[in-house]
């Protein structure tokens, strides 16, 4: 099968949308106290940052413009990928040893939410740039869209390199702010791939 630009930037597109879905879920059931499942959630989410890594760096390779975002992008899915295998691969062995590893567990915490504001930035970079050029350019639905997008990610750039300075307390305006970039950048950003790119 053959990935054109235009089709990478819509499976892009499809996966950052679903991994905002996934946040919206898991945020749901924790603030109703519900259980969550986060193997798959999480595993899920692991996947869609994959994929959403590998489509950007094939539209970045192949896209006549907006190469500085797609990569964003990339980066971002592939930094999520990291943070998210962090919280599957070590949280519960750290949370479950007890107070002797409450220390490293913190660490590691503190680590791949680091990571998790990281991406957020980097997506909230890429929905302004991606953004700017919609809004300048597009016409009704597509310059609303492109507007959100630039306002949610310079929110997103803001409390996410706040969250990078500061660690945990930021991390719900941090991911709030992350999230609705996210949902803009995932809307618009294959509109801006040129069909037979």
């Amino acid at each position: 099968m053959d990935f054109t630009a235009r089709r990478s930037a819509q499976l892009a597109a499809i996966l950052m949308i679903a991994t905002v879905a996934t946040q919206i879920i898991y945020f749901a059931l924790y603030s109703n106290g519900m259980d969550i499942n986060r193997m798959v959630i999480w595993t899920t989410e692991a996947v869609a940052f994959l994929g959403i890594g590998v489509f950007a760096l094939a539209v970045a390779a192949k896209a006549g413009s907006n190469t500085v975002a797609w990569s964003a992008i990339a980066a971002g899915g592939l930094l999520n990928v990291v943070q998210v295998g962090m919280g599957l691969a070590m949280f519960a062995p750290l949370s479950e040893a007890g107070e002797a590893l409450a220390p490293a567990f913190q660490s590691v915490l503190a680590g791949a939410f680091f990571l998790y504001f990281a991406g957020k930035f980097l997506f909230g970079a890429a929905a302004i740039l991606i953004g700017l050029g919609a809004f300048k350019t597009g016409s009704g639905a597509g310059k609303a869209i492109g507007g959100l997008a630039v306002l949610g990610g310079i929110a997103a750039m803001v409390t996410n390199v706040g969250g990078m300075a500061v660690g945990m307390d930021m991390v719900f305006p941090a991911g709030a702010a992350g999230t609705a970039a996210t949902l803009f950048l995932g809307l618009i950003a294959s509109k801006t791939v040129a069909e037979g790119e």
